[in-house]
């Protein structure tokens, strides 16, 4: 019980923290995506504000404060802070705080060169908004706005875990004057989505214990009802192991197990078939034997005793029931032999030799159709396994009937049928084929009981089958069939 648990528990364990790192991952890309699109817009609608200050006329002073007040008039509160430095790289002003909440001007001071000892940082976004002056006193226009290939900057070493998420250029009329860096919060600094942001990644974080007692819970539920099956099927197969018929085990909720109990319940049925059949060979084997034995023994006595001659008549009835005696002996002895280690041995057969040579051993004629050259069989076996049948059906047929042999063959098999005078018994089935069961003609005749099982067996060793079918009201047929 506690393998079975182990075993599920890592498996269920194993399976959740995959799922489980999938997430995550998912939502780290997807929040790495949806932060370089907030940078983005944010960056974007900074230009286009700058853009209409300028073009509204409060841009009028271009000197510092002019630059400062203008910046500064625009209402975002996603901007944490610029800065404004000179083209040389010198911080000339810095406002507001980093995406984590450091006031600039802590370790940014005016005139500074940011240059030195800074690190350097490829900035994405970089724009030149190009001035023009209308006149005097009445501020400049954007003559043009362009942008440029990524550029490098240098960054202060307290600021290497910030980010800048883009750069405006200010010209006049061509000549560079200020850059002005934009810091933005990131979403999850920001104050309308950072809760939000952080309570997913906490709700992350505790799914990882959750995990844990679901593969806890869910390996104990199920290593428990199938360690409950388990005993179920065990006890079964036990039961069948001692003989014991009719065992039960309880339907399961999975369609898998199912299978297994509907194959124990045919097993059990199957078994019960055997051992009905196994008492029913036996009853017919010692009666089988019996009979030809007790004839002799009482021919022998009577030869004893006077009451029969010892002539050559009654010599010859002790002959007849010796030989019928050693043949069912044989044939129960072949029937073994044939069920334990016999291996057919195929090679190609000239199909009407074949034929030829099985009906030498019968008095009776036969109708034969031969419809192919050659046939690929154990010749000796199939030899035996055309002859039970021949015999079972002059036997079916009687005296006056009479029986046909076709021998044919497809692209994929081999087929022969043989048709004889009778019927099949209706209540009969598959048992037609179990051993030491006769037909109806055979209740008044002779026989083992075992001609149709070993012809059956011999076919099994071809990979074929053997069916008996009624074809009309007084014509039954055998019909056989082996791959090629």
């Amino acid at each position: 019980m506690s393998k079975v648990f182990l075993r599920y528990f890592v498996s269920i364990l194993l399976c959740a923290i995959l799922v489980m790192v999938i997430q995550l991952g998912i939502i780290f890309v997807q929040y790495d995506v949806s932060q370089n699109r907030w940078k983005k817009q944010v960056y974007e609608d900074f230009v286009r504000s700058v853009e209409e200050t300028i073009q509204n006329g409060k841009f009028s002073d271009f000197g510092l404060n002019g630059v400062m007040k203008a910046v500064s008039d625009i209402d975002d509160d996603r901007v944490s802070g610029f800065i404004i430095r000179d083209t040389a790289g010198n911080n000339m002003l810095s406002f507001g705080m980093t995406p984590d909440g450091r006031m600039l001007t802590s370790f940014l001071s005016g005139n500074q060169r940011i240059s030195e000892n800074g690190v350097v940082k490829k900035v994405r976004n970089y724009k030149v908004l190009n001035l023009t002056s209308q006149g005097f006193g009445r501020g400049y226009t954007v003559k043009s706005m362009t942008s440029s290939e990524p550029m490098e900057e240098s960054l202060p070493r307290s600021m290497k875990n910030e980010e800048i998420i883009g750069s405006i250029v200010i010209a006049i009329d061509g000549t560079e004057l200020f850059v002005i860096d934009l810091m933005t919060y990131s979403p999850k600094t920001y104050e309308y989505s950072k809760d939000i942001i952080n309570s997913c990644f906490k709700g992350a974080l505790v799914s990882i214990p959750l995990c844990l007692i679901f593969a806890w819970v869910a390996a104990w539920i199920i290593s428990s009802s199938n360690a409950a099956y388990i005993n179920e099927v065990r006890k079964a197969l036990n039961d069948l192991s001692r003989g014991k018929p009719n065992v039960k085990i309880p339907k399961q909720n999975n369609s898998e197990l199912n299978e297994i109990t509907l194959a124990i319940e045919e097993l059990d049925k199957n078994l019960q078939s055997n051992a009905k059949s196994r008492k029913a060979w036996l009853s017919s084997i010692s009666h089988d034997l019996n009979t030809p034995a007790a004839s002799m023994k009482m021919i022998i006595d009577g030869m004893n005793d006077g009451v029969f001659p010892v002539d050559e008549e009654t010599l010859k009835n002790l002959q007849k029931e010796n030989d019928t005696l050693t043949e069912r002996i044989g044939k129960v002895i072949d029937f073994s032999s044939l069920q334990a280690d016999t291996v057919a041995v195929l090679d190609v057969v000239p199909a009407p030799q074949f034929a030829d040579d099985i009906l030498l051993g019968f008095e009776t004629p036969v109708s034969l159709a031969v419809q192919c050259d050659a046939i690929r069989c154990d010749a000796p076996l199939m030899r035996r396994a055309v002859t039970e049948l021949l015999k079972n059906a002059f036997e079916a047929s009687g005296e006056a009937g009479s029986v046909s042999w076709t021998i044919a063959e497809s692209d994929d098999s081999y087929t022969m049928e043989i048709v004889n005078e009778g019927h099949v018994p209706s209540d009969m089935g598959a048992d037609f084929f179990e051993p030491w069961t006769r037909g109806d003609w055979s209740r008044t005749n002779g026989g083992s009981g075992l001609g149709l099982p070993i012809a059956v067996t011999i076919l099994y060793l071809h990979s074929g089958t053997i069916e008996l079918k009624q074809l009309d009201e007084s014509h039954v047929q055998a019909q056989v069939r082996w791959p090629k």
